[in-house]
C-alpha cells in the first residue's frame, strides 16, 4: 500500500515537472521573439499614410521627375519655357511660385538673383567639358577628371537644369558658387523659406553620396510645394523622397 501511494505520487511529480518544463520554455520563447521590433514595409508606410489623408505623390507628376546620373531625361520628356527676365528662362510653370519667393525674400530685405536657369545641351556639354579640361590641365588624365568633374557639373543629359526645374540663385552680396553663399543672408533664407513656394536645396551637405553631387548651397529644384516641405523638413533629398513617398 505505501509502495503504491509512493509510485502515484512519483508519477504525479514527474507530471508536474514537465508542466513545468514546458511552462518555462513557452514563457522563454514569448519573451525572446516578443524582444523583437519588426520592420515596417514601404508598401505599409505608405497605405498608412493614404488611410490617414497624407497626400499622394505619383511618379508621372512632372514637378517630381527624377534626373540625375542614373536617370537621365526621358527622350519624350517635353515642356514649354517662359521667360524670367532676359535671356533667363524656366519651365512656365515654375515662374509664378518663382516670382512669388523673389518678392517674398525682397519684402524680407533679401534680395535674390537669378543666375544660371534653364541650359540647352549644348549649354551643359560645353560647361562640363571645360571642366574637365581644367583638371586635365592640373595633371589628371581624362578617366579621373572626368570623374572629379561629374561631382561639380552635371553629366549632360542628367541635368535638371535642362528640363527648367532647376535654378543656382545667389545675391548681390555674394556671387560666387560655392559653399560660402549657405553662410549668407540669402543662403539662409532660402533654406528656410524655399518650401513655401515649392523649392528644395537640391544637394544639401551630408547627402554627397546619395546625390553624387558635391554641396550646392545656390541650386534649388522646383517640385511642389507639399514635396518639397516634407523633404526640407525631413532634411532628405529628391531620391529618398522617391524611395519613401512616390508610387
Amino acid at each position: 500500500m505505501v509502495i503504491r501511494e509512493y509510485n502515484n505520487y512519483s508519477k504525479y511529480c514527474k507530471n508536474i515537472g514537465k508542466r513545468i518544463v514546458v511552462l518555462t520554455v513557452m514563457s522563454v520563447c514569448f519573451l525572446f521573439f516578443s524582444s523583437f521590433s519588426y520592420p515596417i514595409t514601404r508598401d505599409a508606410q505608405k497605405q498608412d499614410g493614404k488611410e490617414n489623408g497624407q497626400t499622394e505623390f505619383s511618379k508621372d507628376d512632372w514637378r517630381l521627375v527624377l534626373i540625375n546620373k542614373q536617370n537621365s531625361i526621358p527622350d519624350d520628356y517635353t515642356f514649354t519655357l517662359g521667360t524670367i527676365q532676359g535671356n533667363m528662362k524656366c519651365d512656365e510653370r515654375v515662374l509664378d511660385d518663382l516670382n512669388g519667393m523673389i518678392q517674398a525674400a525682397g519684402e524680407d530685405g533679401v534680395g535674390l538673383m537669378i543666375c544660371s536657369p534653364y541650359r540647352d545641351m549644348e549649354r551643359q556639354k560645353m560647361l562640363f567639358n571645360r571642366k574637365i579640361k581644367r583638371y586635365m590641365n592640373t595633371g589628371m588624365s581624362y578617366i579621373e577628371a572626368y570623374r572629379v568633374s561629374s561631382e561639380t557639373v552635371t553629366v549632360p543629359g542628367a541635368s535638371e537644369h535642362q528640363i527648367g526645374l532647376a535654378l543656382d540663385i545667389v545675391c548681390g552680396e555674394y556671387t560666387s558658387l560655392d559653399a560660402g553663399f549657405g553662410e549668407t543672408e540669402a543662403g539662409k533664407w532660402l533654406e528656410e523659406h524655399s518650401c513655401e513656394y515649392g523649392f528644395i536645396l537640391r544637394y544639401p551637405l551630408g547627402k554627397e553620396y546619395i546625390t553624387g553631387i558635391e554641396y550646392e548651397p545656390w541650386h534649388f529644384r522646383y517640385v511642389g510645394e507639399e514635396a518639397a516641405t516634407i523633404i526640407m523638413e525631413e532634411e532628405i533629398t529628391l531620391e529618398e523622397f522617391w524611395e519613401e513617398y512616390v508610387d
